[in-house]
């Protein structure tokens, strides 16, 4: 069986950037997430390019590391139904993008039934996705 793991845009930067603290096997999980983490990461991308913390190469080289990694994940569409639940109160007080993340696990382990973990670095969405019920890995 699958051990499923839905990942935000945290924890793919902490990896392609590459950070103190990243989570050293994500191979372990059947891994999925929010269409949005490909916004995130490709803008935070583009400003390190236009911070000139990349070089074009650097850009162009991480830009493509992160097409690798996107197209070995599942993406969720952000749904109508997402956006509603995202729009509704949370255990606890989270931005509104969190919620989005948060809205879509909520909504896949519903529909698939399925245990999942939820991989993130930021603390106040691993508190309200602990708050929902799910295993949290920082």
């Amino acid at each position: 069986m699958d051990q499923f793991a839905y990942i935000d845009s945290s924890v793919v930067l902490r990896k392609l950037l590459p950070q103190i603290g990243a989570i050293p096997d994500l191979t372990q999980w059947r891994l999925f997430s929010s269409q949005l983490v490909d916004a995130e990461v490709r803008r935070t991308l583009l400003r390190y390019h236009a911070e000139r913390v990349f070089t074009d190469e650097t850009l162009a080289r991480r830009l493509k590391e992160w097409t690798l990694f996107r197209n070995s994940i599942d993406l969720i569409p952000i749904s109508e139904g997402i956006m509603q639940r995202a729009a509704e109160p949370f255990p606890t007080l989270i931005k509104t993008l969190d919620a989005i993340h948060l809205a879509t696990a909520i909504g896949w382990t519903s529909q698939t039934r399925e245990p999942v973990t939820m991989l993130t670095h930021d603390e106040k969405l691993g508190i309200a996705a602990s708050a929902c019920g799910f295993p949290v890995v920082p």
